[in-house]
């Protein structure tokens, strides 16, 4: 069903997710001390690709536009 390649690139997805959900985590609760729940955390690790294609993009705009 699946081959090497892509088991290999879903399970790096994942795990990219999960760095991103710890370091978003721990800075969401050192400066506001909320509290991040599964659902948060699955949903940060679904579309984490999406968050930094629009994190980088509206920066580089705001750079060009200085």
């Amino acid at each position: 069903m699946f081959t090497y390649p892509y088991i290999t690139l879903i399970a790096s997805y994942l795990l990219v997710g999960v760095v991103i959900i710890f370091l978003l985590e721990l800075a969401i609760r050192k400066h506001k001390d909320l509290e991040v729940d599964n659902g948060d955390r699955f949903r940060i690790i679904a579309i984490w690709p999406f968050l930094a294609f629009f994190y980088i993009y509206f920066l580089l705009i705001k750079f060009i536009n200085k």
